[in-house]
């Protein structure tokens, strides 16, 4: 019997849309299973590719965003607090797996799957390609790769082979830039200088920054800090809740331009819960921050109209930038498309169980919809691990960068 082949193309930034109609694509969802995937707030590229790869959150290392203020100046990060999780190539090695990560252009796509395709192995095997769009408006010049790619990458698992296509983020257009901190001085969260463009922080209540972050300036924890923690912190947030989605509206249209603000607490749990924004900012559909807000600055008005076309691909409502999975293998249903979508973290557990490997330690679960009922019947779906809780270890490390960060 010759071991498993696996062979995953990875169209970062690619929508599904614009490869669905290709004949070797169509061929694909009549023998496969398809779901089309969605990523938690805060959306952004860095944030997508983990939740993807590794099946958590990027919460479960204190990865929230790139952009973190620290001292009221905004820096890049782009690593989180703690160790960053195992991704897909780690748990396949470790099940014993011979596998290979490559990043690539499209001009060489079709190039580095032949050269992969003629190696022999004793062992079961998987090639992981990706491949970056970031020319939206040139996607027709990769298609005719993607095709060759599918054709060499088919011939290479076989009938008994998983092949998958799938996707992170894709780009949404925007039809407004929005400066949340212009609209937090306006109605007095903020106080700002006009003249001087400078944030007078001891009568400033709360601030935004990076893709969706809004913090507290509080007392104790921020330089500067005007906000009393514990019941004025939990009034200010309640109010900040409740405001933002009734009172920022686009003057041209009349309609909200926030969906929803959520406390941290509702979307993140786990040891690096300290360090994540008091509230979460979900724009809605159609807008997102604008470059001058994410760095903690002004614009000279709260809404900024795009260039004609533009697209981003950060701080957008999660359901504009999500990606797909495409897969066929014998263990998974043939010509099925997932009636909701899923969730990124779900990636992961789902190729492992359609390859047959066991798994730990991921926040998502395997779609079940994608698999065959007689596959289910002998290999069930294991349930996602929830909290153990922590060790005395666990705690004084806890408590440890707690105070370092001056929070205790």
């Amino acid at each position: 019997m010759e071991p498993q082949r696996a062979i995953m193309l990875w169209l970062s930034g690619m929508r599904l849309a614009d490869i669905r109609s290709l004949p070797e694509v169509v061929a694909l969802s009549r023998h496969g299973a398809l779901v089309e995937l969605d990523p938690l707030p805060i959306t952004g590229p860095q944030a997508q590719h983990f939740e993807l790869f590794s099946g958590c959150s990027p919460a479960s290392f204190g990865f929230f965003d790139t952009l973190m203020p620290y001292h009221y100046v905004i820096k890049e990060n782009l690593t989180g607090r703690g160790e960053t999780p195992k991704l897909l190539p780690d748990r396949l090695r470790g099940a014993g797996w011979s596998v290979q990560y490559e990043e690539t252009q499209f001009s060489n796509l079709v190039k580095s799957i032949q050269h992969w395709a003629q190696r022999a192995s004793t062992q079961e095997t998987c090639l992981i390609v990706k491949c970056a769009v970031e020319d939206t408006k040139n996607i027709e010049a990769f298609l005719p790769k993607i095709v060759q790619a599918l054709s060499y990458m088919q011939a290479w698992v076989g009938e008994n082979g998983l092949l998958a296509l799938l996707s992170d983020r894709q780009h949404a257009r925007i039809e407004r830039f929005v400066n949340l901190n212009n609209f937090l001085a306006e109605i007095g969260v903020m106080e700002r200088d006009e003249q001087s463009n400078q944030i007078n922080w001891s009568n400033s209540l709360a601030y935004f920054a990076g893709h969706g972050q809004l913090w507290l300036n509080l007392l104790g924890r921020d330089g500067q800090g005007a906000v009393h923690p514990q019941d004025e912190a939990e009034e200010v947030r309640d109010t900040l809740v409740k405001a933002l989605p009734a009172k920022l509206r686009d003057p041209q249209t009349g309609e909200p331009v926030i969906e929803r603000v959520y406390r941290k607490e509702e979307l993140y749990a786990g040891e690096y819960l300290f360090c994540a924004p008091d509230l979460v900012v979900l724009f809605a559909p159609g807008y997102a921050p604008s470059p001058c807000s994410k760095l903690l600055e002004f614009d000279k008005e709260i809404f900024i109209a795009p260039v004609a076309g533009e697209c981003a691909n950060s701080g957008v409502h999660p359901s504009l930038v999500g990606g797909f999975l495409l897969a066929s293998a014998p263990t998974l249903a043939q010509s099925v498309t997932a009636a909701e979508h899923a969730p990124l973290t779900s990636v992961v557990p789902t190729l492992l169980h359609a390859l047959g490997v066991a798994y730990a330690g991921v926040e998502g679960s395997a779609i079940r919809s994608l698999f065959s009922p007689s596959y289910l019947e002998n290999h069930p779906i294991r349930s996602v691990m929830g909290d153990e809780g922590l060790s005395e270890e666990d705690e004084e490390l806890i408590i440890n960068r707690l105070r370092d960060l001056g929070y205790v």
